[in-house]
Parts: C-alpha cells; sequence; structure tokens
C-alpha cells in the first residue's frame, strides 16, 4: 500500500532529507504562512497547533525521531511544544539551552519518503569543499554514484562559475560504500576533487548553454 500524507506530513518528511533540522525553525513565517502547493520550495503552511499534531504524528509513527542534548530523545507532545518554543540566535545556537531541538528522518520514515517519491538515488550528488591533511589550499569535492552525472555537472560548474581548474589536481576515487545521507546508505559512489580559481569576467561571455549546477542537486529528486 503506497504511504499516505497530508501535504504538511509529506513537507515536514522532505525538509530533512538531507540533514536534521532544529524544530524551533519550523516557526518561521515563510514557512507557515503560504499557498498550497505541493512540489516546490515552499512552507509547510501549517498553523501551531497543526504543526505540533503533525510531528507528534510522525513521531508516534516512527517516521521521525526528535532529540536535544538535555533531554535526548523526545516523543510527547509536550516534549515537541517545549522544541517548537525554543528561542534560536542568528549563529545557529538556542539562548541558555545548548543546541536546539532537531528532528530527522528514521529509516522507516526514509523508506516512506523514498516509496512516495521515488528518488533517482543514483543521480544524486553532494559537492562541498575539501581541505586535504597535507594541504592548506581547499579542493573542490563531488561524490555521486554516476560517473558520467558527474561530468556533466562538472563541465556546467566550470562554465557557469567560470573557473579555471588546475588538471593536474584532478583526482577520482570509487568509494564503497557511501553514506549519501545521514540514513541513506548506497552501494558506492565516485569522487571527483580538484583544486581552481576563478578566471577574469569576459565582457563577451556567450549566453549559457549547460544546465546551472544547481539543477544538478535537484534533479534525483524531481517530481516527474
Amino acid at each position: 500500500m503506497e504511504p499516505r500524507f497530508t501535504r504538511g506530513e509529506y513537507w515536514l518528511l522532505d525538509n530533512v532529507v538531507e540533514a536534521e533540522f532544529a524544530i524551533c525553525k519550523l516557526t518561521d513565517n515563510r514557512n507557515t504562512s503560504v499557498e498550497p502547493g505541493f512540489f516546490d520550495e515552499k512552507g509547510h503552511g501549517l498553523t501551531h497547533a497543526l504543526l505540533l499534531e503533525a510531528l507528534h504524528r510522525l513521531l508516534a509513527s516512527g517516521l521521525i525521531y526528535a532529540k536535544n542534548e538535555g533531554d535526548g530523545s523526545i516523543s510527547t507532545a509536550e516534549g515537541i511544544e517545549r522544541a517548537l518554543n525554543e528561542t534560536i540566535s542568528r549563529n545557529y545556537a538556542p539562548f541558555d539551552m545548548g543546541k536546539p531541538t532537531f528532528y530527522g528522518l528514521t529509516q522507516k520514515g526514509g523508506a516512506q519518503w523514498e516509496a512516495f517519491t521515488v528518488p533517482r538515488w543514483q543521480k544524486y550528488i553532494a559537492a562541498d569543499f575539501h581541505w586535504p591533511d597535507d594541504s592548506k589550499e581547499a579542493m573542490w569535492e563531488v561524490i555521486c554514484a554516476d560517473k558520467n552525472w558527474i561530468g556533466r555537472y562538472y563541465e556546467s560548474f566550470c562554465f557557469h562559475r567560470q573557473i579555471e581548474v588546475s588538471l593536474e589536481s584532478i583526482e577520482w576515487e570509487y568509494i564503497a560504500p557511501w553514506q549519501a545521507t545521514y540514513w541513506k546508505q548506497l552501494e558506492g559512489a565516485y569522487r571527483l576533487r580538484f583544486h581552481y580559481q576563478d578566471k577574469k569576467k569576459d565582457e563577451n561571455f556567450p549566453p549559457p548553454r549547460l544546465w546551472p549546477p544547481e539543477t544538478f542537486h535537484s534533479a534525483w529528486r524531481d517530481w516527474c
């Protein structure tokens, strides 16, 4: 049987597919007053009461977990209410209470999200800076299970960012297994690392011919 979620419940699951999220940040205005719209970057559209109810239902169903440094795991409506009311500062540290209460997907929740979304994990890309132990110069790191997809990302990244790659710095490696997210492990993936520097802007820079790099980060989960 296919999983059934309300729009708000699906949003809450989808919001933590790649990383845990502070529960108190769910009360930001951008997450509460939006027009209904499913597969987009809008907020959950839930009132405080409905948000509390949805979180508690997902917790009770074993689809998400919630935890903080002080209390550890929380599962009661009272605990969720306290988490929603936490005060958080700009540097993501709440006042006088250690780290905020986060929530994330359980393995069961991840499986339910996958059954509904049907993501293409082979095209999931993780990209960020990497600092080798023996160097102070950062390298750009890209990991994906599909080597050809990395190649397309690399071309787009170089073109749109207008960078020049140090060809002798390019490193390819296959890693197995690969912990793609905090809850999802893949059999293996290719890792590309390289040094680059910005090129001087050309006034006659041609119009984009390739997808922007950001497109590669969403293509794996676009709803088709």
